[in-house]
């Protein structure tokens, strides 16, 4: 199935999904939320919290940057998993479509939440470039590279209902 993103007024939106898209968007907040609140050296939390200095003569600017908004940035993340974990269990199912509305602020979130989702698998993956959504089946990680599609689909609809108003 396709999900479908609607705006339905000025600061609304409907949220359609099918019953298993829901059952795999259940457990990535959860699975997303541990590795935030991990320590230690990982490349997905390097690529969801990137260094604001590139140059090697910028190093304690940019660990003076991270030790000022760190905190405020995981904070938010952590907020926008919290939202579409609310959101879905706030949903209701009827004719085998699963449908919940959106405040714009709760769109945002989701937004937030599936961009990071993304860049978290795609590291997993060991994705570097552009994901043109081509898989193949033989590669093993073809169920990975399904999901990322996947997530990259909704938010793309998700942009456009937030672009449509």
């Amino acid at each position: 199935m396709s999900p479908s993103i609607k705006r339905i007024g000025r600061d609304r939106f409907r949220v359609r999904l099918g019953a298993q898209e829901v059952a795999v968007l259940r457990d990535l907040p959860e699975q997303l939320r541990s590795v935030l609140v991990a320590h230690g050296a990982d490349p997905v939390l390097e690529r969801l919290f990137p260094p604001a200095y590139m140059e090697p003569e910028d190093v304690d600017r940019d660990a003076e940057y991270h030790h000022l908004v760190h905190d405020d940035i995981l904070k938010e993340k952590l907020a926008n998993l919290e939202v579409v974990t609310g959101t879905l269990e706030r949903g209701t199912m009827s004719l085998r479509r699963w449908t919940v509305e959106l405040s714009e602020d709760e769109a945002m979130a989701w937004l937030g939440a599936l961009n990071d989702l993304r860049l978290a698998l795609g590291v997993r993956l060991g994705i570097t470039e552009d994901f043109d959504g081509d898989v193949d089946e033989a590669d093993p990680r073809a169920p990975g590279m399904h999901l990322l599609s996947y997530l990259s689909l909704l938010e793309e609809h998700l942009v456009e209902a937030l672009a449509s108003g």
